[in-house]
């Protein structure tokens, strides 16, 4: 999926390299991240297996596409979570053998209950937005439009 979205990002006019890409030891408990001025993120002392590298970077490269074919505001709860939402959506982040190992088992609509888990704490992750109901709201004014894009891909991967 990773060459996919870098095949897409230069369809669309922002061609990513080897020079858009940073590995570092991280100290935080995430995996990657995405700055339009610096990149890509690797966390290269968080990834559980190669799966959960390529899970990602496709996340991070959602990102970039977003970031490259939208005016996003990424200081905006409700747009970040809408990147985070189809960041979460497209990646794989949510496949059930990685729920399982997150201790998270459910059956029915599993994918949306991870997607919307996940997507609350990536928001939340933003000043001013980890206290009270912020990142919940903002997930959920954005859920039905945000889930439902999966641009550049034809349908959730």
């Amino acid at each position: 999926m990773a060459k996919f979205m870098l095949e897409n990002l230069e369809k669309v006019g922002c061609p990513f390299n080897a020079s858009h890409f940073v590995c570092m030891p991280c100290d935080s408990n995430r995996a990657g991240g995405f700055s339009p001025d610096a990149g890509v993120v690797l966390c290269q002392n968080k990834f559980l297996n190669r799966q959960h590298m390529e899970d990602t970077i496709t996340h991070e490269l959602v990102h970039a596409f977003d970031h490259c074919t939208t005016n996003i505001n990424w200081k905006s709860p409700e747009q970040h979570a809408c990147a985070e939402i189809r960041a979460v959506n497209l990646s794989g982040e949510c496949r059930f053998t990685r729920e399982l190992r997150r201790g998270n088992f459910q059956i029915a609509r599993h994918h949306q209950a991870c997607v919307r888990r996940r997507a609350v704490l990536g928001v939340s992750m933003l000043p001013g937005c980890g206290e009270g109901t912020v990142a919940e709201d903002a997930v959920r004014v954005v859920w039905d439009k945000c889930f439902n894009d999966t641009a550049p891909f034809d349908e959730i991967p």
